[in-house]
């Protein structure tokens, strides 16, 4: 008897002991990930970072919040760091091996992430850190975070006309002007051959400009290139060929660009006027690529934006390609840079990017002056006036033009009058080098 009660203290001994073991050793960080967070489909200044560790973990009591054992040094890509303090920190009830924290600031890739020992140990000292994974780079959490102001003072200034001079209407020289542009573009044999022989067929009863004629060829290869056949074919919903794409005053919008208008069997005409006859053809482009969307005569405010969208999405790719384009004060140019910098200075669903929505940290997309908008779409919208329509039919060519973009980012074909689905599909179609050659070429930076 006395063995047995013996024996049952020992056992009772032993599991008092269990039951209070010593802590062991804190867990391993295995990973830092650090993802934006994205609300109703628009992209926020926040970051969820989910930390990884290497076994099931438990806490060390504590009294203050488990936030406060956690915090980042984020480089910034203008040089330095920063301390970066977290919101809150919670334990996911479905994973023993992760801490989530959310953090009211975005999180680049390459960040520090700073653990206190003690959360895991109340006695424990020191910290351990990882490097966090993140979906932005600090040059893509400048660009998401800050308005880009244009450094020379006379971008705004009221601009000059271009001069026409013989070469603009010679065949000649504007084939030769096309064939600079293509080997500026750095076009492949077969487009370079492609373009050249659609501006050799061109019918001069419809383009007599041969700098306009230039500036359609030079569509080869664009995502605008179904322009070409809308315009010069029965391939649009007028079932006709354009009646004239001419340099004149276009009817009822003397200091228009550009007008759509129709004879009396039904055809387009595309008055493109006067001033800009001087213009580069790459300035010219653009022009062609938005009016040639204007197609069933029901004009709306998203058709305008879409079209305009498209213009300056051409546009930055050509200046990519060619800097000089973001230097020239002329009439047409000046319009297409600073519809650039207002496209560069949105974008909801992607604010790094462009596009058309307001980006949530840029409150004036043309910094440094007197314009109050905040969006690329509301500077847009409020440019007509005179369109009473909020919403048009979708137009065919508008749609061509999103379906290539759409092929080319990797997205969903989508409606190109939803302006969530116009905003996502600029920012993700354009090209990472072409924004950051175009931001370059503007000469844009932080605004102070």
């Amino acid at each position: 008897m006395e063995l047995f009660v013996a024996g049952v203290l020992a056992l009772a001994a032993a599991a008092g002991c269990s039951s209070n073991p010593e802590p062991g050793p804190p867990p391993q960080i295995s990973s830092a990930t650090a993802e934006r967070d994205v609300v109703n489909g628009l992209a926020s200044l926040k970051s969820t970072v989910t930390v990884q560790f290497d076994r099931p973990f438990e806490l060390a009591p504590s009294r203050v919040p488990l936030a406060s054992h956690f915090e980042f040094d984020v480089p910034l890509a203008v040089g330095g760091s920063r301390r970066v303090l977290v919101a809150t920190a919670e334990r996911p009830e479905d994973d023993s091996r992760s801490i989530v924290l959310k953090v009211d600031t975005l999180i680049p890739d390459g960040a520090t992430l700073k653990v206190a020992r003690r959360a895991f140990d109340a006695e424990a000292a020191g910290e351990m850190e990882v490097t966090v994974e993140g979906d932005l780079n600090p040059a893509l959490v400048l660009l998401a975070t800050t308005e880009l102001q244009v450094s020379d003072p006379a971008f705004y200034d009221a601009p000059v006309i271009a001069e026409v001079t013989e070469e603009d209407r010679d065949a000649v020289a504007q084939r030769e002007a096309l064939e600079f542009h293509l080997n500026q573009r750095q076009v492949d044999p077969q487009t370079y051959l492609d373009a050249l022989a659609i501006y050799d067929a061109i019918s001069v009863d419809i383009v007599a400009s041969p700098k306009l004629r230039a500036a359609l060829a030079a569509l080869t290869g664009t995502f605008a290139e179904p322009a070409l056949a809308s315009l010069l074919t029965e391939e649009n919903c007028t079932g006709l060929p354009a009646a004239r794409i001419a340099f004149e005053t276009p009817p009822g919008g003397p200091e228009l660009i550009a007008r759509v208008t129709y004879v009396g069997s039904g055809a387009r005409v595309i008055s493109v006027n006067t001033f800009a006859e001087g213009e580069r053809i790459e300035h010219l482009m653009p022009i062609l690529a938005h009016e040639a969307v204007h197609c069933d005569g029901l004009d709306g405010r998203t058709e305008e934006l879409a079209a305009t969208a498209f213009d300056g999405l051409l546009y930055l790719n050509l200046v990519a390609a060619d800097p000089e384009l973001a230097r020239s004060r002329t009439r047409v140019a000046r319009e297409l840079n600073i519809d650039a910098v207002a496209l560069i200075n949105s974008g909801g669903r992607l604010p790094e990017s462009i596009g058309v929505l307001p980006s949530p940290g840029v409150t004036q997309i043309l910094p440094g002056t007197n314009s109050p908008y905040g969006s690329f779409a509301e500077f847009i919208v409020a440019a007509y006036p005179q369109i009473d329509l909020a919403t048009s039919p979708t137009e065919p060519l508008a749609q061509a033009y999103a379906d290539i973009l759409a092929q080319t980012a990797g997205m969903d074909a989508g409606d190109p009058f939803s302006i969530r689905y116009l905003d996502e599909l600029l920012g993700r179609a354009i090209h990472p080098a072409v924004l950051v050659a175009a931001i370059q070429a503007f000469g844009l930076a932080p605004a102070s």
